[in-house]
């Protein structure tokens, strides 16, 4: 017996009977995001903001009506495009905002396109 049903509408909108579930702790993304290594959103859902942030060297991702904390927020952030450089990431909170930096392989900030999903723990 199913828990729930999900309908696909063809303008590609999922609604659900039922409460959706999974595993324990799962969830569906609160938020995503492809961000642009000058901080421009290039997609993702309409509740994310992205800025790249000059003096910190930063991104910044505000997430309308969530106070945003690592301790019980997961953030899953990879690297996206081709520069042809290597870059680390690393996720972080602020102020109830998500911070994003990335790294070459000598640990220097450096500015790099990336995508991030984010869940909240449960």
């Amino acid at each position: 017996m199913p828990v729930a049903e999900l309908t696909v509408a063809s303008d590609g909108t999922v609604t659900a009977a039922g409460p959706v579930v999974g595993a324990s702790g799962s969830a569906i993304p609160l938020a995503f995001a492809s961000v642009s290594f000058d901080g421009t959103k290039q997609s993702g859902t309409s509740n994310i903001t992205t800025t790249y942030d000059k003096s910190s060297k930063r991104y910044v991702l505000t997430i309308t009506g969530v106070n945003y904390d690592r301790l019980s927020h997961t953030a899953v952030a990879n690297k996206s495009g081709y520069s042809g450089a290597m870059s680390f990431l690393n996720v972080d909170s602020l102020n109830g905002k998500l911070i994003v930096d990335t790294r070459d392989v000598n640990g220097k900030l450096i500015q790099d396109d990336f995508t991030v999903v984010v869940f909240k723990a449960h």
